[in-house]
């Protein structure tokens, strides 16, 4: 009676469940609740008739017969349908005399057998029950560490579990109020041992069971609608919740044997992702006198079948000469970073080519236009660009602990400042020139001397032995109406002068290497020179509006000075801040000067920090001078403090005046009479600064070396000035 009983109460089980899966389709809303009670009832249920039929047999053969019937409700609550299966033939065999002629409740076991469990269909029903049966949704489950698997969970709630430290093994993911049969969720783990497995679709196990091997990564992806994205994230061990992630991405680690422990899922309206690159244009590019442009570039988009429209100062070329191909390095990234797949854009790369050859000069736009198949806009960029016409020299220096640098133009800086590398080697050529034109130049190297004359682009000097360049000439050829111009950084000197046409910058015989150079081209054309004054507390009050209309072109301006004596005090101008002042507001450029005392290098850099200081607060156009000469006397007492100096000492003071202003940004300059210059300074020593040249003669001063500026009279007369005043002329454009 054992055994009739027992079949009895699972046939009793099996229809209790059935009823209460057509109970929850026929009533819906309200009777989802006592659908809930129901499936706890029924398990209660089962628990009281499992007791009674034990507690009437004691003998092995019931316990094992209990054993039995408890697989068989623990298989009934978890989905196990092979053990169902087995256990329900079991008993079959056992009551086939006594339930034989029930031909409705065996076809009511076999159902049961062939389905999943009541518990968990009734678990799936209620959440369907809970959506919109219009709204696509998405339920999932997770094979969980010491847990296996949990019940399904729905729409951004969480699978898996938090702070438990329990690892992933497996996962189901399908959709709900889906209506689309074309429709599909797709989904790809990463698995301890194994690495990415093959993809998984609508409800399918993506995993392991029973291995023991835990989740690491997954991408969940949906195909074939324009209209959804799927969005996840994950818990992973040692990190947390990331951040989430959409269609396709990545989400958890890979390489870095972390678990995932938990996951949430969910279906969003599909947000248009879109992206153009140019892949050979940047904003404020220049292009040098071409005659076309080619544009290459990429598409993403996770919108089907885009084109691109692309302007030139807003006129749209012809969209068929836009070409299309396919980039595979594309495709592959497109489907990283959620940009849709080749399904939706086989052919994401394009190119086309701009006629630039009547474009004037000057700034141009590229703008490109992504768009839908139905017109929409999705996304779009530009670029400037310049068309250059003008003549341009280019080059690029060879430096020690560098190597090649990048090329500069047009009086930028080859080389380095400040970091005592040498310059080993050389390329120089010309930007739309014409095509019988050429630069021409030679380097005088260490253990070499001159080398033989390159061109347009060859290398000068050595690569790869260490020898430094030491100086170089260059010109021009077929270039008739322009000079080339060049200057060099020479070791312990700073920068030279501007040379021009061949003439050698540098030195020969010295061993200093060149540590950096910058070269020009200028139009040819008769030397300018610059009319200008300098004025000190003797000429008083000046108009310097009238100085400006008598066309002064620049004025220096006396800031101060040192006086004699033991202490030797550093004193401003009287007038120097008034003069200034006129003479910025009056639009006239300025440079100063200070008249130097100083005995030795220390005092000289106190007085280059001290006109600094008084500089800072003006725009200054021309350099800073130090006044380095016998200073007058204005009491018959005073001894002059550097009437004892030896020329290698005054030469020493005015080095250390001049490289404290250049250090500070400024243009440094010497100003000495021709006799000083001659006799009392060492000038070679002093090279690399511009020289203001005081001689008061007619024609030129009388002096062979290099100036920039030649103060030719101390009695001139200028408007605005009252009596005489020093008048100079500046041979360059500071």
């Amino acid at each position: 009676m054992t055994k009739k009983l027992f079949a009895i109460s699972i046939v009793l089980i099996m229809i209790s469940n059935i009823f209460c899966n057509i109970l929850y389709v026929t009533m819906a809303g309200e009777v989802k609740n006592n659908v809930k009670a129901n499936l706890t009832e029924n398990v209660c249920t089962n628990s009281k008739i499992e007791n009674e039929s034990t507690s009437d047999d004691t003998n092995d053969n019931e316990i094992s017969n209990e054993t039995e019937k408890n697989e068989i409700i623990e298989n009934n609550t978890s989905k196990n349908e092979n053990q169902m299966e087995n256990k329900n033939q079991t008993e079959s065999d056992t009551t086939s005399n006594e339930i034989t002629n029930n031909t409705e409740v065996e076809n009511s076991i076999d159902n049961s057998t062939v389905s999943e469990s009541a518990v968990n269909e009734n678990q799936d029903a209620m959440m369907l029950l809970s959506e919109d049966e219009n709204k696509l949704g998405v339920t999932y489950r997770t094979h969980v560490e010491n847990i296996g698997w949990q019940d399904y969970v729905k729409n951004e709630e969480m699978a898996g579990t938090s702070g438990k430290s329990y690892r992933l093994e497996g996962i189901n993911i399908k959709l709900i109020g889906n209506n689309d049969p074309n429709l599909k969720i797709k989904y790809q783990v990463h698995v301890q041992n194994i690495g990415w497995q093959d993809w998984k679709t609508d409800g399918k196990m993506a995993g392991t069971q029973g291995l023991s091997y835990r989740l690491e990564g997954i991408k969940i992806k949906l195909e074939s609608t324009e209209e959804y994205s799927v969005k996840y994230r994950v818990h992973v061990q040692n990190i947390g919740w990331q951040d989430w992630k959409t269609d396709g991405e990545m989400a958890g680690t890979q390489g870095q044997s972390l678990r995932l422990e938990a996951i949430q899922i969910k279906i969003v309206p599909k947000v248009k992702k879109s992206i153009i690159t140019l892949q050979n244009l940047s904003d404020k590019q220049t292009f040098y006198n071409p005659s076309s442009i080619n544009v290459i570039g990429w598409k993403m988009s996770n919108v089907s079948n885009t084109k691109i429209k692309a302007y030139v100062d807003n006129t749209q070329i012809d969209e068929k000469a836009v070409t299309y191909k396919k980039r595979d390095d594309v495709i592959t990234s497109m489907a990283e970073k959620g940009y849709g797949t080749d399904k939706e854009n086989p052919n994401p790369g394009f190119e086309f080519s701009i006629d630039s050859s009547n474009m004037t000069e000057g700034e141009h736009s590229i703008k490109l236009v992504l768009c839908a198949s139905n017109g929409e806009v999705l996304e779009q960029t530009a670029a400037r660009i310049y068309i250059d016409r003008q003549l341009h020299v280019q080059y690029r220096a060879h430096v020690e602990n560098i190597g090649w640098q990048n090329y500069v133009k047009d009086s930028e800086m080859a080389g380095t400042s400040g970091k005592s590398y040498r310059v080993e080697a050389l390329n120089i050529n010309l930007i739309n020139a014409p095509d019988d034109a050429k630069i021409l130049y030679r380097a005088h190297v260490q253990n070499i001397g001159w080398q033989n004359w390159q061109q347009n682009g060859s290398m000068a000097g050595t690569s790869g032995k260490s020898y430094r360049i030491e100086a170089i000439e260059i010109m021009l050829e077929n270039l008739d109406k322009y000079t080339v111009e060049y200057q060099v950084h020479i070791q312990d000197k700073g920068w030279s002068d501007w040379y021009m046409d061949g003439e050698t910058a540098g030195t020969v015989g010295q061993g200093k290497r060149i540590e950096a150079l910058r070269i020009r081209l200028v139009p040819k054309k008769e030397k300018r020179q610059y009319k200008g004054i300098d004025v000190s507390v003797y000429n008083r009050s000046v108009n310097w509006g009238l100085v400006k209309r008598d066309g002064i072109d620049f004025a220096f301006i006396r800031a101060g000075f040192r006086g004699y004596g033991s202490r030797g005090t550093l004193n401003e101008d009287p007038y120097y801040k008034l003069n200034m002042q006129g003479a910025r507001q009056a639009g006239v450029p300025v440079g100063v000067y200070f008249v130097t005392q100083a005995i030795n290098e220390d005092e000289a850099k106190e007085e280059a920090y001290w006109v600094l200081e008084r500089v800072r607060n003006y725009k200054i156009d021309y350099p800073i001078a130090i006044d380095i000469e016998a200073p007058g006397l204005e009491n018959p007492n005073d001894i002059p403090r550097t009437q004892n100096l030896d020329k290698n000492t005054r030469t020493s003071i005015a080095r250390a005046f001049c490289e404290t202003i250049q250090n500070a940004g400024y243009r440094p300059i010497v100003y000495c009479n021709v006799d000083w210059a001659y006799n009392y300074l060492n000038m070679s020593e002093l090279s690399a600064y511009d020289t203001w040249i005081a001689s008061y003669r007619d024609n030129n001063p009388g002096y062979n070396g290099k100036y920039s500026i030649w103060q030719y009279t101390s009695k001139g007369q200028v408007s605005g000035v009252l009596g005489n005043v020093d008048r100079n002329i500046c041979y360059k454009k500071y």
